[in-house]
């Protein structure tokens, strides 16, 4: 069989649509799931969010976010008593969507807040604190890794 140039452009022009129907099918199967769900309404609040940091980096003692061999230990500042501490761990997942998951804030008597790692898949995960101490809100965030 003898190739011409007719048989060599027709070739290449199926080739190339082979190859770009591969890529959209590709393409078309791969999960692009968001962060969260309501982006666009987390954006419009996103200015009380940094004031919430600014305020959490006034503070002369930080909440402390440390991980241990089997759990996560949340001390929050000294200055506050625990009555006063109240708000929300979020367990964000950035692999799987479905395995995030909210906690409330329960302090002891010593401002310590645990969470046992058994409960947390092995990976990454980004844990964000939203907390209040006597009226006046706070935030915090760190990435953990979970083996």
């Amino acid at each position: 069989m003898k190739l011409n140039w007719g048989k060599g452009i027709a070739l290449v022009y199926t080739l190339f649509m082979i190859g770009v129907l591969i890529m959209v099918y590709i393409f078309m199967n791969q999960d692009v799931s968001l962060v969260t769900d309501d982006y666009y309404s987390k954006t419009l609040t996103y200015q009380k969010e940094i004031d919430k940091i600014n305020r959490t980096n006034l503070l002369p003692e930080n909440l402390l976010i440390k991980q241990n061999q089997d759990s996560i230990l949340f001390t929050f500042p000294k200055m506050f008593a625990s009555s006063s501490i109240s708000g929300l761990i979020f367990f964000y997942r950035p692999s799987d969507q479905s395995k995030d998951f909210v906690l409330k804030i329960n302090p002891d008597s010593r401002n310590t807040h645990t969470v046992p790692t058994k409960q947390l898949s092995n990976g990454l995960w980004k844990i964000k604190v939203e907390w209040s101490a006597s009226d006046t809100s706070y935030y915090n965030e760190k990435v953990i890794m979970v083996n």
